[in-house]
């Protein structure tokens, strides 16, 4: 987690649960950090409900989002705690039922595009939710107005939303064009970190060969190639060796 990420417990500890709140956990099997078997490891874990079920996906167990009730104590809160992943899912505070959270959360299960396309949405993935609620494009509690208040990879947002169930058939939610391209430009600044932070540990020779802002430079060109492959590592060791020659 980074330096200023708050551990489940300490995030608890900061606002306890009242007595009408639950604490529970939105995950998914795509995470290749496997949630799930975390899940089923934990002693004092429920069987967690699959958001899909009753749904043209209900069999797409590979991938199969979950919503689940985090017990206090639970080896759950200790496994989120030291997971290096990022896109494990996240935890949420809510006054409503566990069903009524599986409800609302299928009813994001697609989602319209600006052109008119559906498309499925991750809401899972932290990596774009915690950036999609902050956004001044989204009204957050419209978007979960089941949950309180949420701990997205360390980082604690307020929802707001006080409902107790809501009734939506997807797709209902439309994102906006500013929204997209918000968030394709923080995709690719992400991108443009990790790769120089793998260059810093891996191929300093590289790394050190020009300075930091040239070298960044070069980097977010190099992403901007109409066919790069999906692992791009070599194909930019051999981009940025050709710029030096």
């Amino acid at each position: 987690m980074p330096p200023d990420a708050l551990s489940p417990l300490a995030w608890l500890e900061r606002q306890p649960l009242k007595p009408s709140e639950q604490l529970f956990a939105i995950f998914s099997s795509a995470s290749a950090a496997e949630p799930f078997k975390a899940w089923q490891r934990s002693i004092t874990a429920q069987a967690p409900s699959p958001i899909w079920a009753d749904t043209a996906y209900a069999e797409w167990e590979a991938v199969m989002p979950y919503v689940g009730i985090v017990a206090a104590g639970s080896e759950f809160l200790e496994w989120v705690a030291t997971t290096e992943s990022r896109d494990w899912g996240w935890l949420a505070v809510s006054s409503a039922p566990q069903e009524a959270l599986v409800e609302h959360l299928r009813s994001l299960t697609q989602v319209l595009l600006p052109n008119g396309n559906v498309v499925f949405f991750r809401f899972w993935d932290a990596r774009y939710l915690l950036s999609i609620l902050q956004s001044v494009d989204v009204n957050a509690t419209q978007l979960m107005p089941v949950i309180e208040r949420c701990l997205i990879n360390g980082q604690p947002l307020d929802i707001g939303g006080s409902a107790l169930k809501t009734a939506r058939d997807f797709p209902w939610w439309e994102v906006s064009e500013s929204l997209l391209k918000h968030l394709s430009t923080e995709s690719a600044t992400t991108r443009i970190n990790n790769l120089m932070k793998w260059l810093n540990e891996d191929r300093p020779d590289l790394y050190e060969a020009l300075s930091e802002s040239v070298l960044r430079h070069k980097v977010a060109t190099f992403l901007q190639a109409p066919d790069l492959p999906q692992a791009p590592k070599s194909a930019l060791v051999d981009y940025l060796i050709s710029e030096l020659d």
